[in-house]
C-alpha cells in the first residue's frame, strides 16, 4: 500500500524538480512545486470522517484504501496527456488532484497499520513504511528521472498508472484484520481533533517532531536542485540517486528500526540534527567552490536519503505511540500532518532566498535555524518529561505507561523498549 503512494509521487517529488531546474526554471518555481504536497498537510481536516464512514461489507480501511488507488491509476492515465512543457496548468491540477487521492487513501492505510501494529512491532512496520516508500523513490525519482529523456512524460505515467493498478490488486483480495487495541483513550474519539491537540503530551510532543526536521527538510528539498547549478545534469542526478541515493536510504531505513530500539529516540534525534548540520555546513562549502565531484555528490544524496528515511521512522513511531486507540486515522493524520506543513509553507520562500542570495547564504541561514530547532526539541522533551512524571491516562501515552484504578501499569512491553 504504501508502495502503490511512493512510485507516483516519488516522479513528482524527486525528479520534476531536477527536470524543472534543467529547464532553468527558478528556484521559487521549484519551491511551489511543493505545494503539491498541502493535500498532505490538510488531510487531518476531514481525517475523522475517513475514520467513521464505510461499508461494513467492504471493511473499515478497505473501503477507502483500493477504490482510491484505481483513482490514483486513472488520474496518471489523465496526466499523461498533460505534459508540463505544453500543457503546465493542466498537468498542476491533476496531480494537485492525484495527491488529494493518495493523502486521502494514506489516512486508512495509515489508520489500519497503527490498528493492527503490537505496540513492540512499531519501530518495525514504520521501517516497513519509509522502505517501501524509498523503493518507490528508487522507481519514481530515480529510474524515471534516467529515462525521461528517452521515453518521455506521456510513456512515464501509462507506466505508473498500470504500476497503480498492479499494486491494488493484493489489496482487493485481502482479508481486512481486526485492531489490536493497546490503550483506551476514553472521549477521545467523540471530542474529536481539537481534543486531542489539547492533550498535554501532544502539545509537548509537537516541538519535538517539528523543529529538528522542519529546516532539514528544507535542505533535502535544495539539495539536488543546486547540484544542478553545480554541474550535474538530470541523467547523472538520477543515476547517483539510483544507484546510491535510495538504495543507501532504504538500508539506512531498515537499520534505523533496530537503532532506534538500541539508542532510544533522544540520542537518535541528536544524531539526526547532528548529521543535517554537517550536510548544510558542506552545501555551503560546495556552493562557494562553485562545484563538486561525482563521488562527493553521491555521499551527499545517500546521507539525505538515509537522513530522511530514519527520521521518518522515529517521527512515525513517536505518533503511533501517541494516536493508538479507536480513532487512530484521525490523530495519525494530524500529527503527520503537522509534521510536514512548516516545511511545505517555507519551500516557496526558501526558493525565493536562494534566487536572490544564492546557495551559500541560503544553506548559512538553514544551518543556523537547525541548531536553533535542536535547542527548542531539547527543552520540548525535558517538559514532556516533567508532565509525563505527573500524567495520568492517555498523556502518559509518550511515555509508554498508562494509569489505572489500580495504580501506575505498564501498557505493554513498549515501556522497556522505548524511551
Amino acid at each position: 500500500m504504501y508502495l502503490c503512494q511512493a512510485i507516483p509521487l516519488g516522479y513528482v517529488f524527486g525528479s520534476l524538480p531536477v527536470i524543472m531546474r534543467e529547464s532553468r526554471m527558478s528556484l521559487e518555481g521549484i519551491g511551489g512545486l511543493f505545494i503539491l504536497h498541502l493535500p498532505w498537510a490538510f488531510k487531518f481536516i476531514y481525517a475523522s470522517w475517513v475514520d467513521k464512514t464505510y461499508f461494513p461489507a467492504l471493511g473499515r480501511r478497505r473501503s477507502w484504501i483500493f477504490p482510491l488507488q484505481w483513482v490514483g491509476a486513472g488520474l496518471l492515465l489523465v496526466a499523461s496527456q498533460t505534459p508540463p512543457e505544453t500543457h503546465y496548468g493542466a498537468m498542476y491540477a491533476v496531480l494537485m488532484l492525484l495527491n488529494i487521492v493518495m493523502a486521502t487513501n494514506d489516512i486508512a492505510v495509515d489508520g489500519y497499520a497503527t490498528d493492527i501494529l503490537k505496540p513492540s512491532e512499531r519501530r518495525w512496520g514504520n521501517s516497513v513504511q519509509a522502505g517501501a516508500r524509498y523503493v518507490g523513490m528508487i522507481f519514481g525519482g530515480g529510474l524515471m528521472l534516467f529515462l525521461h529523456s528517452s521515453m518521455g512524460w506521456q510513456f512515464l505515467c501509462l507506466t505508473l498508472a498500470a504500476v497503480v493498478f498492479l499494486l491494488s490488486l493484493p489489496v482487493l483480495l485481502h482479508r481486512e484484520m481486526k485492531p489490536v487495541r493497546a490503550v483506551s483513550f476514553g472521549g477521545i474519539e467523540k471530542a474529536g481533533v481539537v481534543a486531542f491537540l489539547r492533550r498535554k503530551d501532544i502539545l509537548w510532543l509537537l516541538p519535538v517532531l517539528i523543529a529538528p526536521t522542519a529546516f532539514a527538510f528544507c535542505g533535502f528539498q535544495m539539495r539536488a536542485p543546486m547540484f544542478v547549478d553545480l554541474g550535474l545534469d538530470s541523467k547523472t542526478i538520477g543515476r547517483l540517486l539510483m544507484h546510491y541515493g535510495y538504495p543507501a536510504g532504504l538500508a539506512g531505513t531498515i537499520l534505523s528500526g533496530w537503532l532506534l530500539h538500541r539508542a532510544g529516540r533522544d540520542l537518535f534525534m541528536r544524531c539526526f540534527c547532528l548529521l543535517s548540520i554537517t550536510l548544510a555546513v558542506s552545501s555551503v562549502y560546495w556552493a562557494q567552490q562553485g562545484g563538486i565531484s561525482l563521488w562527493m555528490a553521491a555521499v551527499a544524496l545517500s546521507m539525505d536519503s538515509i537522513l530522511m528515511g530514519g527520521i521518518q521512522v522515529w517521527g512515525f513511531t513517536l505518533m503511533m505511540r501517541a494516536c493508538a486507540g479507536p480513532n487512530a486515522g484521525t490523530g495519525f493524520a494530524v500529527l503527520s500532518s503537522l509534521y510536514i506543513i512548516f516545511p511545505l509553507a517555507m519551500a516557496p520562500f526558501i526558493g525565493k532566498l536562494g534566487d536572490n542570495s544564492g546557495f551559500a547564504f541560503l544553506y548559512t541561514l538553514l544551518a543556523g535555524c537547525m541548531v536553533l530547532g535542536f535547542f527548542v526539541a531539547e527543552a520540548s522533551l525535558r517538559f514532556s518529561r516533567n508532565i509525563v512524571n505527573r500524567s495520568v491516562g492517555p498523556e502518559a501515552v509518550v511515555a509508554g505507561i498508562s494509569k489505572s484504578k489500580g495504580g501506575m501499569l505498564p501498557v505493554c512491553e513498549e515501556v522497556n523498549n522505548d524511551n
